[in-house]
């Protein structure tokens, strides 16, 4: 039985319990500091299998308009391997190349026992199955959720974990879940605080970090230290 919002939220924060999304591992694997990510969240960090499967290794290529057959960490690395083949073809500077190199320590974290695929329980699964259906205004969404969130939202919510997301759709969906009492969460940036208030990192190297990650995507405007 999952247990109640209260206990949830008591559970996650004091077993440092931890659900992670495609956003945050890799993003913190693009700027290098996955090992912060462990520090802030535990070890080993957990993903759905949505997140990354480690089976995709052994699967031959699918054709690019079937991505929803690969886990969403090897989309990603296989974005990344053709732009840095782009960039390399072109002879042009790029940043592609060396994030190839970073976003594809994903397969070494797992190896090194970094990383763990966390299996989803027929209650989640269900959950995850409504939140990427078509009948997700119940939820207070116009657009469904990706396979990695629905995922993540229904471990969440089953488990009372903390989820670690910057997905707004996410979080709206886990908060009318909870009903408004509130659950564990962390985005990107109250993670950079929080390394720096406890000392992991300077005010100044969050910032950093925060304004790297945004010149390699991410849509964050804000800064975690003004």
């Amino acid at each position: 039985m999952r247990p109640s919002s209260t206990s949830s939220r008591s559970l996650a924060l004091s077993e440092g319990t931890h659900i992670a999304d495609t956003v945050v591992l890799m993003y913190f694997l693009l700027v290098g500091q996955e090992g912060l990510l462990g520090d802030l969240l535990g070890r080993p960090l957990q993903v759905p299998v949505a997140v990354y499967d480690p089976a995709d290794r052994a699967r031959s290529p699918e054709p690019a308009s079937r991505p929803e057959l690969r886990s969403e960490m090897r989309q990603s690395v296989e974005h990344y391997e053709t732009a840095a083949a782009l960039a390399e073809e072109s002879e042009s500077p790029d940043h592609a190349v060396e994030s190839l190199s970073s976003i594809k320590r994903v397969d070494d974290l797992y190896d090194e026992g970094g990383l763990v695929p966390v299996d989803m329980t027929q209650a989640e699964r269900l959950l995850a199955a409504r939140l990427q259906g078509g009948n997700v205004a119940e939820y207070g969404l116009k657009l469904r959720l990706g396979p990695g969130e629905a995922a993540c939202v229904a471990i969440a919510f089953e488990r009372g974990w903390t989820i670690a997301t910057d997905d707004a759709d996410a979080l709206k969906v886990l908060n009318k879940l909870h009903s408004g009492q509130g659950y564990p969460y962390e985005r990107i940036r109250r993670l950079l605080v929080r390394a720096a208030d406890e000392g992991r990192i300077t005010r100044e190297e969050a910032n950093r970090l925060h304004d790297e990650m945004r010149t390699l995507g991410f849509w964050d405007s804000g800064q975690p230290f003004s």
